[in-house]
């Protein structure tokens, strides 16, 4: 496989993990109407809050995915079992946010695409306000990675968990 072809397949997997990540999340109590009232309170639209929170998990996702095949000295081969959904929340809060535009498939839905351009507007903006905007929204999707997290049962919580779940 292709570096290419290597790179459309983590995005694909990635896409499938956040939105299964997502889903699990929202079962965790209270979490939306918390959400909503975060947003309320940052001035952030609820719907577009909401839809830029769920792009940096996808981007959180895919550079831990990414990550791990290059680490792996294989751009093919990943293995999302053993990517901690913790470490996974935690890197999207601590790395540099260029670093999760990197590596992106050259193709996107045209939804993502807008989605992460108005992400990298914020992220390169000068002013405060989309500077603490950004970051609030990077700590919104930490939260909601913890909260799936939290939602797995079991010894582990990793990718692996929510892709392919043990009955």
């Amino acid at each position: 496989m292709n570096p290419a072809e290597a790179n459309a397949t983590h995005w694909s997997l990635s896409k499938e993990a956040t939105g299964r990540l997502i889903t699990a999340a929202d079962q965790s109590a209270g979490l939306r109407d918390e959400q909503q009232e975060r947003f309320a309170a940052w001035e952030i639209d609820v719907p577009t809050g909401r839809a830029l929170t769920e792009t940096l998990i996808l981007l959180g996702v895919h550079a831990a995915v990414r990550d791990d095949a290059w680490n792996d000295a294989n751009t093919s081969r990943v293995t999302p079992g053993r990517l901690d959904l913790h470490s996974i929340a935690e890197s999207l809060r601590t790395r540099p946010q260029h670093e999760l535009f990197a590596s992106l498939p050259a193709t996107l839905a045209d939804q993502d695409a807008r989605r992460i351009d108005q992400l990298r507007l914020m992220s390169y903006s000068v002013t405060s306000r989309s500077t603490l905007s950004l970051e609030r929204l990077v700590q919104e999707a930490a939260m909601m990675i913890r909260a799936a997290a939290d939602a797995v049962p079991g010894p582990t919580q990793t990718l692996g968990d929510l892709l392919w779940p043990t009955p």
